[in-house]
């Protein structure tokens, strides 16, 4: 059971390097600051380490406990059997797969964080009904972050744009050079960023199998940093070139100094987002600064049917994944509850 829900986890974890790695270099690819494939093979480089450090130096695991503990109350796993237990994880992790691959399959944006916890959402209604969500935390900490994110990543990304034009007249010729320059850094925080706060909604997956007692085991094995560090780089090199294509051009036409921009603005986000153990959306992030550079430079410039798309892919993903995860726990458990 643990090994066939760790695969479906990995396998997801390739889905969110897949979707969410590219974000980091969509900008500076656009901007022609970095040679395409030298900045995947880079940027995967350091979500790969970035898993490593997060397990064995960092340790702070605070968005994993959200997924883990943070959504059903512990009193709902009290006496669970071992297939109940399973039923609802495969079920869980089955609707947020299938989730994602019909809407990749659409062309519709879709944001992994909240497919993945929209599904968990949903098996755990079928599974313990609708009293034993916590509420309290997933409106709070969840679904008012799908509203939430996108309104301040805009507006920093105004800001520091503004700010960053003003430097820039200041600064004269020699700006540009500069510019480049520190696209090359953040594009390495960037990387960083996005794999703390991917990694650790696997490490989530792997807290909740300890929650719900398939493991007695509660830190991760120490193969897991590796399998998923792994996992989100392959999927950062196999995949996402139609994402760098909608960030860098089909929201707002990127310019270097925009695209140093949206990367300092994306950092601040999703860092903090990751420090007060916030499952976040790393592409709803990014396309948020996108807009909010863009507002800042040309309201009219920015391809407002694009961005209406997005939108409509954000609101949709929680309430269908939610249905998804409860339908495919009555299915589970009635297909696997008789076999088991």
């Amino acid at each position: 059971m643990i090994v066939a829900l760790l695969a479906l986890t990995t396998i997801y974890t390739f889905y969110m390097g897949y979707t969410d790695g590219s974000n980091a270099v969509a900008t500076c690819i656009t901007t022609k600051a970095m040679h395409p494939r030298f900045a995947i093979y880079l940027s995967a480089a350091i979500q790969f380490i970035t898993v490593i450090v997060l397990y064995f130096v960092v340790q702070d695991m605070s968005v994993a406990a959200t997924i883990g503990k943070g959504m059903i109350k512990a009193s709902a796993y009290e006496g669970l059997s071992a297939k109940g237990a399973f039923i609802f994880m495969f079920s869980a992790l089955l609707s947020a797969i299938l989730w994602s691959l019909i809407t990749f399959f659409l062309k519709q944006p879709n944001s992994t964080s909240h497919t993945l916890l929209g599904g968990i959402i949903g098996a755990g209604i079928g599974s313990f009904g609708f009293g034993a969500i916590l509420w309290s935390n997933v409106l709070v900490r969840i679904v008012l972050m799908i509203f939430l994110a996108p309104i301040i990543s805009v507006l920093i990304g105004f800001l520091i744009n503004k700010l960053l034009r003003r430097i820039a007249l200041r600064a004269g010729v020699g700006s540009g050079k500069v510019v480049k320059v520190l696209q090359w850094f953040n594009v390495v925080f960037l990387s960083a960023a996005i794999s703390v706060n991917d990694a650790q909604k696997s490490f989530g997956i792997y807290l909740l199998l300890f929650t719900v007692g398939l493991t007695t085991i509660a830190t991760p094995p120490v193969y897991l940093p590796f399998v998923f560090g792994a996992a989100l780089s392959f999927g950062m090199i196999f995949g996402g070139y139609r994402i760098i294509v909608t960030i860098g051009q089909k929201l707002f036409k990127i310019k270097p100094l925009m695209s140093l921009s949206s990367q300092i603005a994306t950092n601040i986000v999703i860092f903090s987002s990751s420090a007060l153990g916030i499952p976040i959306s790393t592409g709803q992030v990014i396309s948020s600064t996108v807009v909010g550079i863009g507002i800042s430079e040309r309201a009219r410039g920015v391809k407002w049917l694009t961005v209406k798309r997005i939108v409509l892919g954000w609101i949709i993903t929680m309430p269908a994944t939610v249905l998804f995860g409860a339908v495919f726990y009555l299915f589970s458990n009635w297909i696997i509850g008789g076999i088991l």
